[in-house]
């Protein structure tokens, strides 16, 4: 009996090869995007997840508030961990990890015999470290790592990268050229974490000499990466209840006065729900991004079977006398509903093997679009192919039963009559169907149109200064650049293509600035403020003017050790009317004759997804980056020159750029990202739905064809005909269009919300979505149209 179905199943198929291939080609796009798209939810949220304790490692935040702008970082003092597990009895373990020069942009330079490597992950580490983290070893125990000061452990890429293949267990690596670490360990790959480094290195005489103090008992710099392990069965909300209490024992006033509070958060969480002023360890992932792609999958995957539907409705209207004449022989009902239903699941199954096809095509793309790694073999895995079985036989089955049971419902008499094409609500429903598509269609439409146009305003907002024509040169490389600065900017002052030169600690408009402690007067506590120290050209170089007062000058010696700037928002969060002479110093070996000499009009230190804050700038020779403002068309040349200049004083250092503007574009690259998301999965949305409209319209004209002669006889014209057939279809998409607009503000708005700086969402968008998808619906359509409308009507009403 299956081998009869199978047989009829596949020369029905084979009989009609268009409808076959718009459902093998709909179903295949829908259940690649699903399958595609849920192996990289499943990559996404199984981070941090394989450690032994996971679900009891809890990583500690801070959050403080300064002057209405809230901060958000992603590690803690240094004692805090340690001092919840002596307050606390339900944290039963610490440890806490610090980047090497956290505060700067100077990489450590690491050597091993001959060869020297710059680093960037390199971290100190506590010797509770592996007791709290169960990494697995290739050489040592996690028991003895770090049972002596100035070891080291290094993941096995890092080991293979500075001694090949062999052991690496006892051998000396330099840090800096001053400090010598020994190998005890070697970690073996791990699965997905947060925990991102190289090496991980044990010595708190040398923490206390990178920070300048005794970090033991000091709450002062937000730079550890702090974990708590709680006991088995204690209550991670009852610790979040004692925080508050915590913060008041042990912060200083300058904390506490500005609204500072603790939250912990599972380690498991870490990569999809952080979203912190400064950086994290690694470059985490965005839960909205992956409800979002949830989200499309499902869509696209039901717009398939919905298309699905119609498409066999369309062609089954055209089996009705097989049915007719298999009941009138005694089929019963379950065996047309079975022959029907196997049909479906055998057209999903064929589309589920072009959707496999499909999936390995599109990982390249869809890793560049994501910003993630997905590589064959998280889809060639045997849970992975049954999963994706059990989809395409779901699929056929969700799609198939509609029609399966509408088919094995007809009436012999009727059907064999030719009275089961008629006109009835079950037409309703499909238009509903056809419908809901367009309405996600034009909801991917508009939030494409929407994201665009919000990174088009980002890109060409003015951000307060000069963003043009610089050229940044990242210097933490160079150990004497202190000392070479002043004859380095000579040698491109003097060039004909530089402007003028400067330098700049950060990277402006890209990253958050750090926080420092600043004693200020008029106030009793000390505030938290961000800091940024730049050169004496800073002003010329990026084209920001002074609201009064006056900048730093090489001519005024005491500049550079006993001046500071700020900015108006500054003047007005401290409420100082008159700013100029104010005192101001760091409120850790600060000078307290320091004084205020001038206030710059606000720009955009952070990026513009933050309004513009308080800003202190301090001078510095040299520090983070040296900034060049180069003449207008002269880039390449400038360039050349610029790398000439640099190889002649720093032979050993290769010469590294940026142009700002472009690192100023990459600072959005997850809105790009998400841009370009939207506009592949809302094309890919569109061309499916496009399958069901097709499908609506070879069922509608079918239906209307004896209506369509009937009109002919009368006199109608081939363009009143098409036109009546392209009114049941617009009516359908401004219906869609009315469900969509209200839904696509709501979402969009909200999203638009999380940027200080936005646009406003006009009817004009809307109205581009509407046309854009009425061109493509009046071509998809246009097809069946024509050909109802040039129908012959004697050969429709000859039987009449």
């Amino acid at each position: 009996m299956f081998r009869s179905y199978f047989k009829i199943g596949f020369r029905s198929l084979i009989k009609n090869k268009v409808y076959t291939f718009i459902n093998v080609a709909g179903l295949s796009i829908g259940i690649a995007c699903f399958i595609l798209i849920a192996i990289y939810v499943r990559h996404e949220t199984g981070y941090d997840t394989e450690f032994a304790n996971a679900s009891k490692i809890y990583r500690i935040n801070t959050h403080v508030d300064v002057n209405g702008i809230s901060n958000h970082y992603p590690a803690a003092h240094y004692p805090a961990a340690f001092d919840m597990v002596d307050d606390y009895p339900e944290v039963v373990n610490a440890t806490t990890l610090y980047r090497a020069f956290y505060l700067s942009n100077v990489l450590p330079k690491i050597r091993y015999g001959d060869e020297v490597f710059e680093e960037e992950k390199f971290y100190l580490a506590d010797s509770s470290f592996f007791s709290v983290f169960n990494f697995e070893f290739k050489y040592g125990t996690p028991e003895h790592a770090f049972d002596n000061s100035y070891s080291v452990v290094l993941t096995e890429e890092t080991a293979r990268k500075y001694f090949g293949d062999e052991n690496p267990m006892g051998k000396m690596i330099q840090f800096q050229d001053t400090t010598a670490f020994k190998v005890t360990g070697v970690l073996k790959p791990h699965g997905k974490t947060h925990l991102d480094f190289d090496f991980l290195a044990h010595s708190k005489l040398m923490l206390n000499q990178l920070i300048g103090f005794r970090v033991d008992h000091a709450y002062l710099g937000l730079w550890y990466y702090s974990y708590v392990v709680l006991r088995e069965g204690s209550s991670p909300a009852a610790l979040v209840s004692k925080l508050p209490a915590f913060v008041r024992k042990y912060y200083p006033p300058r904390y506490t006065e500005n609204n500072a509070r603790l939250t912990i958060q599972n380690i498991r969480d870490i990569h999809l729900y952080s979203d912190f002023t400064v950086a994290d360890m690694s470059v985490n992932g965005n839960i909205g991004y992956v409800y979002t792609l949830g989200s499309i999958a499902v869509l696209v995957l039901l717009i398939a079977c919905v298309n699905f539907m119609n498409l066999s409705i369309a062609r089954y209207s055209n089996r009705g006398k097989e049915v007719g004449v298999r009941k009138v022989m005694g089929a019963e009902k379950q065996n047309l509903v079975m022959q029907f239903l196997g049909e479906s699941i055998l057209v999903a199954l064929i589309a589920g093997v072009f959707s496999i096809l499909l999936v390995l095509l599109a990982v390249p793309v869809f890793n560049d679009l994501a910003g993630v790694q997905l590589g064959a073999i998280e889809l060639l895995n045997a849970p992975t192919l049954a999963a994706a079985v059990a989809i395409m036989v779901g699929t056929g089955t969700l799609a198939g039963l509609y029609p399966a049971f509408v088919m094995a419902a007809f009436q012999p008499v009727r059907v064999l009559k030719g009275l089961h094409k008629s006109v009835g609500s079950k037409v309703n429903l499909r238009k509903v169907l056809v419908v809901g598509q367009f309405a996600v269609s034009l909801i991917l439409l508009m939030g494409t149109l929407v994201i665009s146009e919000q990174l088009g305003f980002m890109r060409n907002k003015s951000m307060g200064f000069d963003k043009e024509q610089i050229v940044t040169i990242p210097v933490g490389r160079v150990s004497t650049m202190r000392r070479d600065y002043p004859t380095f900017k000579n040698k491109l002052s003097a060039l004909s293509s530089v402007k003028s030169v400067t330098t700049i600690s950060h990277d402006i408009g890209q990253e958050a600035l750090p926080y420092f402690p600043m004693k200020v007067e008029g106030m009793q506590d000390e505030q938290m403020l961000p800091i940024m120290y730049v050169g004496y050209d800073f002003l010329e170089t990026f084209g920001i003017s002074m609201s009064r007062g006056r900048f730093f000058n090489i001519q005024n010696p005491s500049d550079s050790t006993l001046a500071f700037v700020i900015n108006e928002s500054a003047a007005k969060g401290l409420n100082w009317g008159e700013p100029i002479g104010r005192k101001i110093s760091f409120g850790v070996g600060g000078n307290e004759n320091s004084e205020v000499i001038g206030v710059v009009n606000d720009f955009n230190f952070d990026p513009l997804r933050t309004k513009v804050g308080p800003l202190v700038i301090a001078f510095s020779p040299a520090q983070g980056n040296i900034a060049v403002k180069t003449n207008a068309g002269s880039y390449q040349q400038s360039i050349a020159d610029i790398t000439d200049a640099w190889t002649a004083m720093f032979p050993e250092v290769p010469f590294a750029h940026t142009l700002l503007n472009d690192a100023l574009d990459k600072t959005y690259e997850t809105e790009e990202r998400l841009a370009d998301v939207f506009t592949y999965f809302c094309a890919l949305a569109i061309f499916v739905a496009c399958l069901g409209l097709f499908a609506l319209a070879s069922f509608s004209a079918e239906q209307r064809l004896k209506e369509i002669g009937v009109r002919k006889v009368l006199g109608a014209s081939e363009t009143g005909l098409v036109l009546l057939l392209y009114k049941e279809f617009i009516i359908l998409i401004v219906v869609a269009f009315v469900i969509a607009s209200p839904l696509a503000y709501y979402f969009f708005d909200r999203w638009l919300d999380s940027f200080a700086y936005r646009i406003d969402i006009g009817p004009l968008t809307f109205l581009i979505a509407m046309a854009a998808i009425a061109a493509i619906a009046f071509i998809t359509i246009g097809y069946q149209s024509i050909n109802a409308a040039r129908t012959n009507p004697v050969k429709v009403l000859r039987a009449e």
